[in-house]
């Protein structure tokens, strides 16, 4: 599946109320998930603490392919960062020149295809989709995108094969640096960025 083929045969709309009541309902076989693009999406809109959004196919736009929400965000260089996850992360982005305690960044909050449709692609266009509104039509400033990945293999593969990699590699340390006790590892998510500057536009 291609960017191209995606906007051929798929249409982006908010997640509205009046939306969701339209279509189908949406599963991706997991129940938080599921439950936050049918509930929970609307009332984060509307405390403005995230916007969802839907690609649905043109030819049946009750149909959900894949939706996603958004929230703005920071990578935070704290203390708890090791030094040497610090040096290699402005070393790959190229910003040791800068001072800056945070970097802006959007959040990928929560992000899921149908399962009717995995497995075909859809993730990944939809996910080159994100990066290039971003890169292109970037109106605030935003240098990276982020995601706190399920820590299971299927979840931080899909993100691996997209460009994100991880802040921290070792659990141990990332638990430091979210403030999680080393007993509660493994971690239940893991965080990982994608450089938006990795996107080469004329």
């Amino acid at each position: 599946m291609t960017l191209e083929k995606l906007l051929s045969t798929c249409d982006i709309h908010h997640a509205t109320a009046e939306k969701l009541a339209a279509c189908e309902s949406f599963s991706c076989d997991d129940k938080d998930l599921d439950e936050f693009f049918a509930k929970d999406s609307l009332l984060y809109q509307q405390k403005l603490l995230g916007k969802t959004y839907l690609f649905c196919l043109k030819e049946d736009p009750s149909t959900i392919i894949t939706a996603f929400s958004l929230s703005n965000d920071s990578i935070r260089i704290t203390n708890s960062l090791k030094d040497e996850y610090k040096e290699q992360f402005l070393e790959e982005a190229e910003l040791r020149d800068k001072t800056m305690k945070r970097f802006p960044s959007v959040l990928i909050g929560r992000f899921a295809t149908d399962s009717h449709f995995e497995g075909k692609g859809y993730g990944s266009a939809v996910m080159d989709f994100i990066k290039i509104v971003f890169r292109i039509n970037n109106r605030t400033g935003c240098r990276f995108l982020i995601v706190d990945a399920y820590n299971n293999h299927r979840t931080l593969h899909f993100y691996e094969k997209n460009g994100f990699k991880y802040l921290i590699e070792d659990e141990e340390s990332e638990a430091k640096y979210v403030g999680v006790s080393k007993n509660k590892l493994p971690l239940n998510t893991r965080l990982m960025y994608f450089d938006l500057l990795d996107i080469k536009v004329n």
